[in-house]
């Protein structure tokens, strides 16, 4: 603690005014200390006073010296320089960095390296470090390079960084400036600071008075420990404390200190909404002002308008590579253009462009799918124009300016985009807005420090202030719950704290000393982060501050994290400890079973004369799995996204395949196969290969790559010969028909099919055949109850019931295993498809004597399961858990919980 030799006086004696002045430690302190003399003031009946002055340091001097230079008393050239801000001197330890290590730039993190330099300087200045040549490290030496640099260009620019200032500042009072209070408080101190040591000692010699500030409640608390299971269980102990304070006196304030608060924030948050607010859920209580709130605020690039405007600039930033994902995020997200009355439309691009574009690709693509998308059914005029105004301003950029120039063309895209959207805004997000723009303008200050620089790196400055700049909407009231880090747990007094997270390791802090100055000089030098037994001894007088700023004190730690085991802090072993008792479990009223209803949700609305049913065979396939999953997912429109794929996915490799084999088999037969020679069959398979990928690229948003169109060309080039081969062991046949439509009305049920290929054999009979690139299809479940692989089945009893089917096949165009599957009504027709007859272990006599039967019975079987879709059966029931593996409304299912319903009850 710095001078506990001063005199301690209390903070309700102190008087309001301009006298006395009281430094703070921290921001934090100075504000809730001007708070808490208010409310003493007004505790006393007066109805006016003048606010206590309490401040950092850096903020009195600098409030201090500028009076002074308005009344003359520092000549201006005494200055000897500008002063640079923080950010400035942040960047420009990043060029030095960046300049010393060349090429290799990128391979380090210039942003954290730039951090340890500039409070390696600092405190190489501040405790006058001598660093003798035998104890340099190759660190050090790069520090130095650095450090020279930074000096240099310091000297050629007249620039004086943030402890030059504060050393001049200081050296002013010793000059005989005016302004000095006769009587000058101390409050917060715990670690030494040079610099603040220099202060006092400067005042002084001015005859300045000094004390310290009890800002407590005059005595301490006796401290509680709680020992909780995990950090989860002690954010709802902290929430279920606040309430239960809260319930008994609601004048109260409390305070909850977190000591890892960034990683425990969330699990805090949403304990305390669940406790505190227990009724307020959706977004219509946004803008309900909270019983808690965070002291420090949140950065500013995660506030959600905010974090929209970076990433539409981002895009305009780098074009060539652009996440669809980010992209998509963007799209379905409000926050610019029309992000109310077209919303809809723009989700409905979004799963559009899944299909059409790869996972990262250029904006210029993006834009033009996406205005491909658009069409009458899916109306975006106002996303088009922001699109394009976007992608035009990406091609009109200059490639270098100032970072002025960018900041102001970034305000007048983010305009022209129709950002920050439609909906009227809350309070707090046009503050939110309005601080981005002070931002945005702020990027002038930076103009002398970097010169010309790229999109990319003004936009890197953007966001690295908006992650930097705490962030806090403006509240109508004081918050009853106020939520801090340890390191502001050191403020005003409240009637209760809570202090979190004291665990060995994390309090006291482990020693941290700084990378680039040998760790012994730093600890002979006495500064308290490279010094375990500082750090040990600050941490006890914090924890004496905090018994002496709250009626109740709570101190709680975890018992592990994760699998690993966890120890209370050291400093908390002589407390005593209080046993948490869990929760009270709510045991439900049993209600009267006369009163219950009982819903069946096994059964869904019937289908109605005008409800348009889409899927076709899908729903029927779907259906007959689980009838649940066939009313989800095609009556309900439930399905899984799309995911984006580099390349060709699936579907995109068999719809080529599907187009090749059409075009080879139009208006040909066995008889026209066989005539080929090896050469022909060459010459025609590459002639179809070739269509196929033509006719995809005209239907596609852009051409295939040339690699990849390449390599997509050599594969079906080689599965086309390998699967000729098959078709050249055929019976004579004829190809009649080609992905042929027929629409079908299956007991009232309208379904679309599409029958890949239709053979006509020589006595007239047909062969129906559909495609498969797969290895897993099977035709097993053409003799079962449900037919889950219904479309052949489909074909042969309901899409040709007055016309001879002599067999139905899947034809397996794979290179490995290529060949057919499926039933005849008689051996040969098709290459090892047998019979009906040869077939009776699967298709039993009895249920299928004859082939008429087999159509027949498939007929039957088929539309029982349509009049299921058409009476609304939408039970979970499924023979097997792997039939429902690729079901896209699985999680609607519901099957882990109906898993643990049966685990409980004993049930199978």
């Amino acid at each position: 603690m710095i001078r506990p030799d001063l005199p301690r006086i209390p903070l309700a004696d102190l008087p309001g005014g301009p006298e006395p002045v009281v430094l703070c430690a921290t921001a934090r302190l100075a504000s809730s200390l001007r708070w808490a003399h208010g409310d003493l003031q007004a505790a006393r009946g007066a109805e006016t006073w003048r606010a206590l002055q309490s401040a950092t340091p850096a903020q009195w001097l600098d409030h201090l010296t500028s009076a002074a230079l308005l009344r003359g008393e520092i000549p201006p050239e005494s200055m000897a320089g500008t002063f640079l801000s923080w950010p400035q001197e942040r960047s420009l330890w990043e060029q030095a960095i960046a300049a010393d290590t060349g090429a290799a730039a990128d391979l380090f993190d210039r942003e954290g390296l730039a951090l340890a330099a500039m409070e390696a300087a600092s405190l190489q200045r501040a405790w006058r470090i001598e660093v003798p040549v035998a104890a340099f490290t190759e660190e050090y030496r790069a520090f130095l390079r650095w450090r020279e640099t930074v000096g240099g260009a310091c000297r050629a620019g007249g620039w004086r960084v943030s402890d030059e200032v504060m050393a001049w500042r200081i050296e002013c009072i010793g000059r005989g400036i005016g302004g000095l209070p006769a009587r000058l408080g101390l409050a917060g101190f715990i670690a030494p600071d040079p610099l603040v040591s220099r202060l006092l000692v400067a005042l002084e010699a001015r005859g300045v008075e000094l004390f310290q500030l009890d800002f407590g409640r005059g005595e301490a608390a006796p401290a509680l420990g709680v020992e909780l299971p995990d950090a989860e269980a002690e954010c709802v102990a902290a929430a279920e404390w606040a309430h239960d304070r809260l319930t008994h006196d609601a004048g109260a304030r409390l305070r909850i200190a977190v000591a890892d608060l960034p990683a425990r924030r969330q699990l805090l948050e949403s304990a305390l909404e669940d406790t505190l607010h227990p009724d307020v859920v959706g977004a219509g209580w946004a803008g309900l002002e909270r019983d808690h709130a965070f002291v420090a605020g949140t950065p500013l690039a995660a506030e959600p308008l905010v974090d929209v405007a970076l990433r539409l600039l981002q895009l305009f930033a780098h074009p060539q590579r652009v996440a669809q994902a980010k992209f998509g995020a963007l799209l379905c997200g409000p926050g610019w253009s029309t992000d109310v009355d077209e919303a809809d439309a723009r989700a409905r691009i979004e799963a559009a462009l899944r299909e059409l574009l790869p996972p990262e690709t250029s904006l210029e693509r993006l834009v033009r799918a996406a205005v491909r998308s658009v069409g009458d059914d899916v109306p975006a005029p106002h996303l088009v124009a922001h699109l394009g105004a976007l992608l035009e301003a990406a091609r009109a950029a200059p490639r270098r300016q100032l970072p002025a120039a960018w900041g102001k063309g970034f305000t007048e895209l983010l305009d022209a985009l129709g950002w920050p959207g439609q909906r009227m805004r809350l309070a707090a997000e046009g503050a939110a807005c309005d601080a981005l723009r002070e931002a945005l303008s702020g990027l002038s200050a930076l103009d002398a420090i970097l010169g010309r620089v790229d999109a990319g790196d003004a936009l890197r400055q953007l966001q690295r202030q908006c992650r930097d700049q705490a962030f806090a909407g403006a509240r109508q009231g004081v918050a009853r719950v106020e939520i801090c880090s340890l390191a502001d747990a050191v403020a005003g007094a409240v009637d209760g704290l809570w202090v979190m997270g004291l665990n060995e390791g994390a309090w006291p802090p482990a020693p941290r000393a700084n990378p680039l100055l040998p760790a012994e000089l730093q600890r002979r030098a006495g500064i308290s982060a490279a010094r375990a037994d500082s750090l040990a001894a600050e941490a006890r007088s914090a924890q004496a501050l905090w018994c002496e700023s709250a009626a109740e004190v709570v101190f709680s730690w975890a018992q592990r994290e994760g699998e690993r085991s966890l120890r209370v802090s050291p400093l908390l072993a002589d407390i005593s400890r209080r046993e948490q008792s869990p929760a009270p479990v709510t045991v439900p009223e049993r209600v009267d079973d006369e009163v219950m209803e009982r819903i069946d949700d096994a059964r869904a609305p019937p289908v109605g004369a005008a409800e348009r049913i889409r899927g076709g065979t899908a729903l029927l396939a779907a259906q007959a799995v689980c009838p649940a999953w066939g009313f989800y997912q095609y009556r309900l429109g439930a399905a899984v996204l799309p995911a984006p794929t580099f390349g060709l996915d699936a579907r995109a490799r068999g719809s080529l395949l599907h187009a090749a084999l059409e075009e080879f088999w139009r208006g040909r037969g066995l008889a026209e196969l066989t005539q080929m020679d090896e050469t022909g069959r060459g010459e025609e398979i590459r002639r179809v290969v070739a269509h196929a990928l033509a006719e995809f690229d005209r239907r596609a948003v852009e051409p295939l790559p040339p690699r990849l169109r390449q390599l997509e060309h050599e594969r079906l080039q080689a599965l086309l010969a390998v699967w000729l081969e098959v078709e050249v062991r055929r019976s004579p046949f004829r190809v009649i028909a080609c992905e042929e439509r027929h629409e079908l009305d299956i007991e009232g049920l309208p379904v679309r099919v599409v029958i890949d290929r239709l053979d006509q054999l020589d006595d007239g009979r047909l062969v129906v055949i559909d495609y498969k690139s797969g290895r897993n299809d099977s035709a097993d479940s053409w003799a079962e109850p449900r037919i889950t692989e219904p479309q052949l089945p489909i074909y042969a009893a309901l899409a040709f019931p007055d016309r001879e089917v002599a067999a139905v096949a899947l034809a397996r165009v794979t290179p490995d295993a290529p060949g057919f599957l499926g039933v005849a009504e008689s051996d040969g027709l098709l290459p090892e498809v047998k019979s009906l007859e040869a077939l009776r272990k699967r298709y039993a006599e009895d249920e299928f004597p004859d082939w008429a039967a087999l159509r027949r019975l498939w007929a039957e079987r088929v539309s029982e399961v349509a009049r299921e879709v058409k009476d609304g059966v939408a039970a979970v029931v499924f023979a097997n858990e792997k039939d429902i593996q690729y079901c896209d409304a699985k999680p609607l299912l519901r099957v882990a919980e109906r898993k643990a319903q049966f685990d409980e009850s004993g049930e199978p």
